[in-house]
């Protein structure tokens, strides 16, 4: 059995992976500083969801992953073709 924590921390690494890099690369940010954002972003969501009760139950695993490739593959094809 998982948490609903794990599903949520994998979802907010994936919408951090695909939303912050392009927006830091536009606003002119180092590569090196753009890892480093991205760190403490990661940790912080993942210190926040570590810190919601409701995330603390459990969930099968068949459950918890195909709601980290649906939401996953939502977030990327939302950002490919609406955001960009």
């Amino acid at each position: 059995m998982k948490k609903w924590e794990n599903v949520t921390r994998g979802i907010s690494f994936v919408i951090v992976l695909t939303l912050l890099p392009p927006y830091l690369e536009k606003i002119g940010i180092s590569f090196w500083l753009i890892g480093l954002c991205i760190f403490a972003v990661v940790y912080c969501v993942f210190f926040i969801v570590s810190k919601i009760e409701f995330l603390q139950k459990s969930v099968s695993n068949k459950v918890g992953w195909l709601t980290f490739i649906a939401v996953s593959i939502i977030i990327t094809v939302l950002f490919e073709f609406i955001l960009k």
